[in-house]
């Protein structure tokens, strides 16, 4: 489907690093002078400039600002990191971890409330902040609640701390005085070095204990099936604190490519050609959204017949063995940038119409799946595995079993592996509530296929159960009605009535597409109903949505743009209330 035919045994080529500071020394060692990381530099009035960081610069860097930490007496603590994805963001991740203590990466988004509670929880010694987020810090800082006694400023000088380019000046000279402290401590590549609290508020997240063992294995995994290329520049527009976007980093460094940062949602089309991007880890609502933009520039133009028919040649081309999307289809890779051929997805469920869409334009589009607690992949299609709609095939040495399945085969998926985490922190009962004999139960229903690929029917907290017994998977419901033109998402709940449930769908409308046909609000309903009777023909009854309203209040998401159940059906039942249904 993408012309990646041959077998590359990458299995073959790599290796597993025994912790994160070997990774990068060795990629110190073999990619020296090639650039790591390009930060753009703006200053208003004036163009841009780039600052390139090469893979030696990055080490010694790393190793400037560990030594820093261990001169200021941060050996074995906790250290915050809160702030946009920036290159000192990395950077200073990976000093903490690598042989100073355990970095605690937060979420950006956090308010106030909630960000006191997390660095209260990870008794967190030392944070990294941006000036974007400094008066918050500041204040929590003050405030005297938590175990704060350092703050270091990313990008400003602090008032009450000091800025990360002091601390590399001071790193700098104690290690040309012959300080080798950090340099020569050893890891404890079993211990817990990555504090990360999974999505919620601060009550409800968990914080999930990695170590240098469960992310270099699952690195490790990744190495030997997503297939990469030296010239491959990667842009970064995932949260880092999440472990999703930062081990694409980590993989990122392993291989030797290029990374690059995203200024905004609104100007990745300018980014993309901007550097030159090929490859991007990614989530649903982005893909879902440049797929639609291409059909919507196509059928502008008049062309669907003429794309149909050109997919028709690829695809009987493909089957006398010749590649040739990415020629026929150059004017759609053209408007990614003209050199993006790779995106993985993860966080929730790509649309499979989508995933086999940009395949077939010759853009490998590749669904992982995984959690926090397995750091993070379990499984992935790859350039040699596709089947859309599944999460591809297991990764190596990941063992996995259905637990107690029904008459479809779907039960919970529980998995075994070297990326399982060591438990969560400081809570016993919730650790042994999932982790039993070394398996992790996952929370997600699933099932495997003839061919052994993974299908997740959704989370098994999400469920609805039907009064006859029979079970409904909201996700499933909802990837139908988010690829109709005029839907930006959905949420499928349900409603008591009488002896029984009933489904009902939230359905939020795209802006774009109302303001450019032009529909009322009438006209856009009675559409709504009409495609939701068509979904409802295909669905067996108990299955079938019988209401629905339509809505511009976007979902209440988390930062990987998964939509918080519990919070927005809060938010639902105002809006019916609001709305007298």
């Amino acid at each position: 489907m993408n012309g990646y035919r041959k077998n590359y045994h990458l299995e073959k080529i790599f290796h597993e690093f025994p912790d994160l500071r070997a990774m990068l020394r060795e990629s110190a060692d073999k990619y020296g002078e090639k650039t790591a990381f390009i930060t753009k530099v703006k200053i208003r009035g004036k163009e841009a400039s780039y600052i390139n960081t090469s893979y030696r610069d990055l080490l010694e860097e790393v190793n400037m600002l560990g030594t820093a930490l261990l001169s200021l007496g941060l050996k074995d603590t906790r250290i915050a990191l809160i702030g946009e994805n920036s290159y000192k963001w990395i950077l200073s991740y990976l000093a903490s971890c690598c042989g100073v203590g355990v970095i605690v990466p937060l979420d950006k988004l956090l308010q106030k409330e909630e960000l006191t509670g997390l660095l209260k929880r990870s008794r967190a010694k030392a944070v990294f902040c941006d000036e974007k987020h400094s008066r918050e810090v500041s204040e929590i800082m003050a405030s005297g609640e938590t175990e704060l006694e350092l703050l270091i400023g990313l990008d400003y000088i602090p008032e009450n701390g000091i800025s990360i380019l002091d601390l590399l000046d001071l790193g700098r000279e104690k290690l040309a005085a012959g300080d080798t402290s950090y340099t020569e401590a050893e890891i404890d590549r079993d211990a817990m070095s990555f504090l990360l609290f999974t999505s919620g508020t601060t009550q409800a997240s968990k914080a999930v204990m990695l170590s240098h063992h469960n992310i270099m294995s699952c690195g490790y995994y990744m190495n030997c099936e997503e297939l990469f290329f030296p010239d491959d520049v990667c842009m970064l527009i995932l949260p880092l604190h999440h472990i999703f976007g930062m081990g694409g980093v980590l993989i990122f460094l392993s291989q030797g490519l290029t990374s690059v940062f995203c200024d905004g949602l609104r100007y990745i089309t300018i980014n993309l050609k901007e550097y030159g991007v090929s490859c991007m880890m990614t989530v649903p609502l982005l893909l879902e959204n440049i797929y639609k933009k291409i059909w919507k520039a196509i059928d502008k133009q008049e062309m669907r017949p003429k794309v149909e028919k050109a997919l028709k040649l690829c695809a009987a081309a493909e089957k006398a063995g010749l590649s040739i999307r990415r020629k026929v289809f150059r004017s759609i890779i053209d408007q990614l940038g003209g050199r993006m051929r790779f995106f993985i997805n993860g966080a929730a469920a790509l649309d499979p119409v989508v995933a086999k869409g940009l395949n077939d334009f010759g853009i490998l589009t590749v669904q992982g799946y995984g959690l926090t607690e397995t750091s993070p992949t379990i499984a992935s299609e790859t350039y040699r595995y596709l089947k859309p709609g599944s999460v591809g095939r297991l990764m190596p040495h990941i063992e996995a079993r259905i637990e107690e399945p029904d008459e479809a085969g779907i039960g919970e998926l529980v998995v075994k592996a070297e990326s399982v985490m060591l438990g969560y922190y400081e809570d016993p009962v919730a650790t042994a509530a999932v982790l039993q004999d070394g398996w992790f139960h996952t929370g997600d229903l699933a099932y495997f296929d003839e061919d052994d690929y993974l299908f997740i029917a959704g989370r098994k907290k999400n469920v609805i159960v039907m009064k006859n017994g029979k079970n409904v998977f909201p996700e499933e419901i909802e990837n139908l009605i988010n690829n109709l033109p005029y839907v930006a998402e959905s949420m499928i709940f349900a409603r008591n009535k009488e002896s029984d449930h009933v489904l009902w769908a939230k359905i939020v409308c795209d802006p774009e597409f109302l303001r450019e046909e032009g529909l009322t609000t009438e006209a856009l309903q009675e559409r709504a109903e009409a495609d939701l009777a068509l979904i409802n023909e295909s669905m067996p009854s108990y299955k079938m949505v019988k209401h629905f309203f339509l809505s511009d209040r976007p979902t209440i998401k988390t930062t990987t743009q998964k939509t918080k159940r519990k919070d927005e059906l809060r938010q639902i039942r105002a809006e019916l209330t609001e709305r007298g249904l």
